[in-house]
């Protein structure tokens, strides 16, 4: 037994691609290019050219005509798989994932369709019910007349159907996707069946001029309502039919890992970048991007990969239109969800874990051979495809060093972390680090991976998960990168990573280490306002805040930031100073309390106090 099970693409998306699952592109004959990797819908004899009204169907239709020698045949789509192994077997038909393995998922689905499969005669989703009749939904949502042709027509030309028909029409359960696993003779039997029907409601004069997008898709709706009715009407008249019932495994909310394997076809010369954000710091994501737009080659194709924290779609479209004034810019929204909610927070460092994100892109982009990551609150001034392009050797990360942290040299540093009472015994005994590699610790704002140098890819991204979900670490990420890639460092040249913070914050840096730091501010390639008092949309002239706001002014959020400014925000921050302060020596004065009033400061800045 063998199975030719096809995933319908419209979109770049992850390749769920085996030796019985085939990715193929689904309309590439109206496509402005081929998705890689994968076959397409246009080649031999195929309706490709009418894929806005048939949807996925242009895919089984090409499977019909283009016959494999596979003894059973198959659809399904890049966003819902049907679900072999029984991952989910009870619940809503559409199991929403939050994470989802391909490499995992597939070698349990190629062992299942090698060793089970041959049992059932068709394999398809669970009935699926809804609050009205599979003919009130129908035309709730679509035309009804073409509802009414489809009786009209099932009842003249395939009368045998016309009873099921009826009754699935009276029914409030449908099988969702047109989605289902059969047999080659009963394949072939379901397709002959189903686009006579489909061609002859096409055929219809019918006035659709007026359909919206949605509705354009008549046919691929209607076609979900037909294997209804086909199936009902299988199991009437071949009582020994053998059907299993699966979930449908929905992605479209899961965390799909990875987007880009191994083997993957990659754009030679693109370059390829990272960032993560939350909602809360999605403007300042945008005035970035706008000033690496301003500043990239712009024959070099872009490649970005956006890790957030559940940005609503709306949102995202917004995000892109900054990259529109770029020829070949293109991002990729990949959504975290909840994979490292539960990562240590330190009392005293920023409430939000999505800094942990780039963790995620050792096993999410093991195809790439090199990928540059940047922190959202930073602003270009060169073009970041040089900095790119570093020849690194073979370091498996390249960085700027933090020139602050490196006071660590100089003597003990107090810290208000509970946990971390000195820095410098932190940064010995925790990390592990020697004195020449504090002088080289380095900031995660600015991030160039050499992924071919790391070998597996995904080993390494699950280490650093453990250790963020498991470990203690006062810089948290930060400091997991530095205790990780301590001997294979390559140094930036400083003006890559370039702190606003003023001349006083460096002064407990080693001499030398601070001659490079003030050297750097001179002429800074890429500005990272990294301190917290020190954001420039926060109230207050800060040293280059205008590059921020020359940046954010040509983005959509330019507004929302302005109007958290003239909030009445600055008078309360003035108010809590002597709170804070008093704070702060109070709990010098009784360590013990420490502990509690952070705890308490966290849950009062967590709630705009």
């Amino acid at each position: 037994m063998t199975a030719a099970i096809y995933t319908a693409y419209h979109q770049p998306a992850p390749r769920i691609s085996s030796d019985q699952i085939h990715p193929i592109h689904v309309g590439r004959a109206g496509a402005a290019a081929p998705l890689p990797g994968m076959i397409g819908d246009d080649t031999g004899t195929h309706i490709s050219e009418r894929n806005g009204a048939y949807c996925e169907l242009t895919a089984l239709y090409w499977a019909w005509q283009n016959p494999s020698e596979a003894s059973h045949v198959g659809l399904m789509h890049y966003r819902r798989l049907l679900d072999f192994t029984g991952r989910c077997p009870t619940g809503p038909v559409e199991a929403r994932l939050e994470l989802f393995d391909i490499p995992q998922w597939l070698d349990e689905a190629e062992d299942w369709l090698t060793t089970q499969s041959d049992a059932w005669d068709i394999v398809l989703p669970r009935l699926h019910t809804m609050g009205r009749t599979v003919e009130a939904n129908y035309k709730a949502g679509h035309a009804p007349d073409d509802f009414d042709l489809l009786r009209e027509i099932i009842t003249r030309d395939h009368p045998a159907y016309a009873d099921s028909f009826e009754e699935v029409a009276r029914s409030r359960t449908v099988r969702l996707g047109n989605m289902a696993l059969m047999r080659r003779a009963l394949f072939d039997r379901y397709c002959a069946w189903l686009f006579d029907i489909l061609f002859k409601v096409e055929a219809v004069p019918a006035d659709r001029r007026f359909y919206t997008a949605y509705q354009a898709r008549y046919l691929g709706f209607l076609a979900e309502r037909l294997l209804t009715v086909w199936v009902h009407h299988e199991q009437k008249v071949n009582p020994s039919l053998t059907l299993r019932e699966t979930s449908i495994l929905n992605l479209s909310e899961a965390l799909v890992s990875p987007q880009i394997a191994k083997g993957d076809p990659v754009e030679e010369n693109a370059v390829h970048l990272a960032m993560a954000s939350d909602r809360a710091y999605l403007p300042h994501a945008a005035a970035m991007l706008r000033s690496l737009i301003d500043h990239a080659d712009p024959a070099r194709p872009l490649r970005l990969y956006f890790l957030h924290s559940g940005i609503a779609p709306r949102q995202l479209d917004m995000l892109r239109e900054v990259l529109a004034d770029h020829p070949d810019a293109q991002m990729l929204a990949i959504n975290s969800g909840k994979a490292l909610e539960k990562g240590y927070r330190s009392t005293s460092r920023a409430p939000s874990n999505a800094t942990y994100n780039r963790f995620l892109l050792f096993s999410l982009l093991p195809g790439l051979d090199r990928l540059l990551y940047l922190d959202a609150d930073t602003i270009l001034r060169a073009d970041v495809c040089a900095l790119y392009d570093t020849d690194m050797g073979d370091a498996q990360i390249a960085a700027v060093p933090d020139w602050i942290m490196t006071r660590t040299l100089s003597g003990p540093v107090k810290t208000i972390d509970p946990e971390v009472p000195d820095l410098s015994v932190y940064h010995r005994e925790v990390l592990g680090l020697s004195d020449e590699q504090i002088a080289r610790y380095f900031n995660a704002g600015v991030l160039l991976f050499n992924f071919a140098a790391m070998g597996d890819l995904p080993a390494l991204g699950r280490e650093l998960m453990r250790e963020a979900l498991e470990g203690r670490y006062l810089f948290r990420d930060q400091d997991i990168l530095n205790k990780t890639f301590k001997q294979s460092l390559f140094l930036l040249d400083p003006r890559w990573n370039v702190f606003n913070s003023g001349p006083a914050s460096y002064g407990r840096v080693p001499v030398g280490n601070q001659r490079q730091a003030m050297a750097a501010k001179k002429d800074p390639w890429l500005i990272h306002y990294a301190d917290r008092d020190y954001k420039p949309w926060k109230a207050g002239a800060l040293p280059w805040s205008q590059y921020y706001w020359s940046a954010l002014i040509r983005t959509p959020f330019y507004s929302e930031v302005l109007a958290g400014l003239v909030q009445p925000k600055i008078q309360l921050t003035r108010s809590k100073s002597p709170v804070v302060r008093w704070g702060r020596e109070l709990a010098e004065r009784v360590p013990i309390l420490k502990g509690p009033l952070l705890r308490l400061y966290a849950w009062l800045k967590g709630n705009g106090r």
